[in-house]
């Protein structure tokens, strides 16, 4: 193809018809220009392709992560629920002089029961490492950022602080001369039947710091429950599922 264009131009000289000659020079220039341009946005269509398919896999790994850790802390939000209610059954018994049952144990050791959020991060820190502008869409990639960097280390710390170091603290220093020992599960059970055993049942009925620990304890997991997880962490994961939803939608 270029001998054939040489021969054109070298025919064209040597007729002497330098005019047509130059015409037909910015000719082939203007054609090759045009290869060129065309060239280069096939290969920026490619490449917008290639990262507009890699933006659809992390979304895609992004949302299957969110549900996990969705399913989890609806999980966590009703044991926690459920550690109020043995508080409450607990608090009730003492205060009103209720005769020691079997189910004491059980309803203490769930109280103390330790709830952990388990998320995950790998396809946040997966879009980390290719970038976050891979994320086109602005409103969803702040949205994205938000709840991995700010909303979920503000819950963990939250959770730290609030409920499983308080806990921790009163095992060691307030259970350990009120009960026979804590830890103790059934691993055979569906949720391990925790229990916590008194020493002395009646003397707990008196015992002032230790309940003002289980009112106050019941404090905690209540905000912890209304404040962080159903106020808060729930819906903005929930959210955030539903504007990853909407956004793989216009890629469809």
């Amino acid at each position: 193809m270029i001998k054939f264009f040489r021969k054109i131009r070298q025919n064209l000289l040597s007729e002497g018809k330098t005019g047509k000659y130059f015409k037909y020079a910015i000719g082939e220039i203007v054609l090759v220009v045009i290869g060129i341009l065309i060239a280069l946005q096939i290969n920026n269509w490619n490449e917008n392709r290639i990262r507009s398919n890699e933006e659809t896999h992390i979304l895609k790994a992004i949302k299957i992560g969110l549900e996990a850790d969705l399913s989890d802390l609806k999980f966590n939000e009703k044991s926690i629920q459920s550690s109020i209610a043995s508080a409450n059954m607990v608090i009730y018994s003492l205060e009103h002089n209720m005769p020691y049952e079997d189910s004491i144990p059980y309803h203490i050791g769930h109280m103390m029961f330790p709830v952990m959020f388990v998320h995950s991060t790998s396809a946040f820190e997966t879009l980390k490492s290719k970038g976050i502008n891979l994320i086109k869409n602005d409103t969803l990639r702040d949205e994205i950022v938000n709840v991995y960097y700010s909303q979920y280390s503000f819950f963990l710390k939250n959770e730290s602080q609030i409920v499983l170091e308080v806990a921790e603290r009163a095992l060691r220093e307030l259970f350990s001369t009120r009960f026979e020992e804590s830890y103790v599960y059934d691993f055979n059970a569906p949720k391990y039947n925790p229990r916590i055993t008194p020493i002395n049942y009646e003397a707990l009925k008196t015992d002032q710091e230790f309940k003002y620990f289980l009112k106050s304890f019941k404090n905690r997991l209540n905000l912890f429950l209304e404040f962080h997880y159903r106020s808060r962490l729930i819906k903005q994961v929930e959210a955030l599922i539903l504007s990853i939803d909407g956004e793989l939608n216009t890629k469809n």
